[in-house]
C-alpha cells in the first residue's frame, strides 16, 4: 500500500469531499474521534468524527450551494499540515439561520489538522469572518 502524505490526503478533502461533494469519502479521512476547533463556527451542533464533517460541509453547501475552496499553500511537520485556502461562493441559501442575499463572496481562511495513521484526528480553522459577513451586506464594510 503505497503511503499518503498529509499534503495528498487534505488535497484530496478539498478536490473531492469539499468541493466534489463526495463525502463517503470522510470516512476514510477523519478517524471517528476526530475533534475539531473552531470557535467562531456559527453551526452550534459539534464537529466530531466523519459524520460531524459530513454535515458542516452539508450546511456550508446549503448556504453557498456553488462554494469552492482552493488551496493556496501547505506546510507539514511530522503528523500535522496548515493548509491556506480561498473559499468563493454565492449566497443563494440559507446561511445558519441568515436568509439568502445572492452576494457572492471570497475568503481566505487556513485550517490546521493533526494526523494519526493517515487520519485527521484534530482540527482547527481560522478564516475571514469579518469580510465574510461584510460581503453578504450584514455589517458595514467601512
Amino acid at each position: 500500500m503505497a503511503v499518503v502524505t498529509n499534503e495528498q490526503l487534505f488535497q484530496r478533502y478539498f478536490d473531492e469531499c469539499a468541493n466534489g461533494g463526495n463525502l463517503d469519502l470522510c470516512d476514510e479521512i477523519f478517524a471517528a474521534d476526530y475533534q475539531h476547533h473552531d470557535p467562531a463556527n456559527p453551526d452550534p451542533r459539534p464537529v466530531v468524527g466523519p459524520q460531524g464533517v459530513k454535515a458542516h460541509l452539508e450546511s456550508l453547501k446549503g448556504g453557498f450551494p456553488d462554494l469552492v475552496f482552493d488551496v493556496e499553500d501547505t506546510i507539514s511537520d511530522g503528523d500535522q499540515i496548515i493548509v491556506k485556502w480561498t473559499a468563493r461562493g454565492t449566497n443563494t441559501g440559507d446561511y445558519f439561520g441568515m436568509p439568502a442575499t445572492g452576494k457572492p463572496i471570497e475568503i481566505s481562511g487556513m485550517n490546521t489538522w493533526r494526523t494519526r495513521d493517515g487520519q485527521a484526528i484534530e482540527g482547527w480553522v481560522n478564516r475571514d469572518d469579518m469580510g465574510l459577513l461584510q460581503q453578504l451586506g450584514v455589517i458595514p464594510s467601512h
